[in-house]
């Protein structure tokens, strides 16, 4: 008997090593596990229970509702693979903490891993540069039309002082990343693209600094009012411009080293208008097409860019821009679906794409946006003025990367650009035209800043 079942158990042992060897060759089929199906699998694209996975089949062409989905949870709605899509933690210094997430200050320490650590330091430069460059601002336009030597000459001071501290803070932080453009390899080019920028600026600062140093400041204090306005101005253009090519600069490099997934999640967001900045903006977008977003669901995109901001900063001061950008972003997200990307893509520009929606909702969502800001009335001290935007809009295909949908947005907002500002173009799939749309029925209303 014990012979008998040794032999069994010997032959159960050779059976199974060899079904094994069958299944790694490819001879027999991979035995299949069965899971409990998950909440955010168990749905269609509108959230409605259909008993399985969600329907990934392509788009019929047909306009979808609007879905109810808040954009956080559509990305953990995965209707493909499960995607690891959490970042690392990869801290950053109290300093940075506090002016990309003010609100929850954390302990961050510096990481030397990545190249595009050096990018960042080079923003916090920047961004505590425009800090103090604003209270500077604010100062000088108190004493407008009754400016005082005393408050000059501080302003001069403060301004001189600001210009050599952050030339030195962004000299420092441009060798770190001298010394490492090697490290990029094929991206090289775009190290040196960043390098020309940074040379740029200095060259702007440096020119400050000297017309602080010899200007005359004293004779006309009016006029002296004036020129310091005029000097942060030119910097506060500089600045913005370095900051927008760094951010692509990121984004190029962290798509190039296949490390979308792994950007620190307290990047993503605008400090100054708490929605999603670019970075924020194209990670989302790049989730969303690794889990073949545009694929299985019919979306569509529209890119804001406000007209003749600058005279906007100019006329009223960063401050008051500062404020109107925050007013515009909230009545952007207002007007925006709860499941649609909502974001500040670069300076004055705003990105928002629309979930479920063909090309008729979408141009009626995007122009019921841009009738929105027409409609409103800013209120500064005791003047009154409106600030318009022009729209591209554009239906996103399968076939679409998200690189293809964001310059397809760039050359139909330059097509709206040269039929006028406060109109909304339209791609058709061949060339951009022009959206002529009714009325529709946008509230009036007055926002104080």
């Amino acid at each position: 008997m014990d012979f008998v079942l040794l032999t069994l158990m010997i032959g159960l042992t050779n059976l199974g090593l060899g079904y094994a060897a069958a299944v790694c060759l490819g001879y027999a089929p991979r035995p299949v596990w069965k899971q409990a199906p998950s909440h955010s699998s168990d749905c269609d694209c509108n959230g409605q229970e259909i008993g399985g996975a969600c329907d990934e089949t392509a788009w019929s062409g047909e306009e979808l509702p609007p879905a109810e989905t808040p954009i956080d949870e559509m990305l953990d709605d995965d209707p493909g693979q499960s995607l690891d899509i959490g970042p690392i933690y990869e801290p950053y210094d109290d300093d940075v903490a506090e002016l990309i997430n003010p609100d929850q200050p954390e302990a961050w320490d510096l990481n030397e891993k990545f190249v595009e650590t050096s990018i960042l330091k080079l923003n916090i430069a920047m961004m505590k540069s425009g800090r103090r460059a604003s209270e500077i601002d604010v100062r000088l336009r108190g004493v407008r039309g009754h400016s005082d030597a005393e408050t000059i000459r501080q302003c001069v001071a403060q301004l001189l002082e600001d210009c050599r501290t952050y030339l030195a803070e962004q000299n420092d932080a441009a060798d770190k990343f001298r010394s490492r453009v090697g490290e990029l390899g094929e991206l090289k080019d775009l190290g040196e693209e960043i390098e020309m920028a940074n040379l740029e600026q200095s060259a702007q600062i440096e020119t400050t600094i000297s017309n602080l140093e010899y200007m005359d400041f004293e004779s006309d204090l009016e006029a002296a009012n004036q020129r310091l306005l005029s000097e942060l101005g030119k910097l506060r253009v500089a600045r913005h411009h370095l900051r927008d090519n760094q951010e692509v600069a990121f984004l190029t490099i962290a798509r190039y080293e296949n490390r979308m997934d792994k950007i620190e999640a307290q990047l993503f967001n605008d400090p100054l208008t708490r929605i999603r900045n670019r970075i924020g903006l194209e990670t989302t977008l790049w989730q969303w097409w690794q889990q073949n977003r545009q694929q299985s669901r019919q979306m569509s995109a529209a890119l804001f860019d406000l007209d003749r901001f600058g005279g906007v900063n100019e006329q009223y001061g960063a401050l008051t821009g500062d404020r109107i950008l925050e007013a515009i972003a909230a009545l952007v997200q207002q007007q925006a679906g709860a499941s649609d990307l909502v974001g500040r893509f670069a300076g004055q520009r705003f990105l928002v794409v629309f979930c479920d929606a063909g090309p008729r909702a979408a141009i009626k969502s995007a122009e019921l946006i841009r009738q929105t800001i027409e409609r409103t009335t800013f209120v500064h001290q005791d003047e009154k003025f409106q600030v318009t935007a022009t729209a591209s809009i554009v239906e996103i295909t399968p076939d679409d990367s998200h690189e293809s949908l964001l310059a397809r947005l760039e050359a139909t907002l330059k097509h709206a650009r040269k039929i006028g500002g406060n109109r909304a173009s339209f791609h058709n799939g061949r060339e951009p035209e022009p959206v002529e749309s009714p009325n529709f029925g946008a509230e009036f209303s007055e926002i104080a800043v």
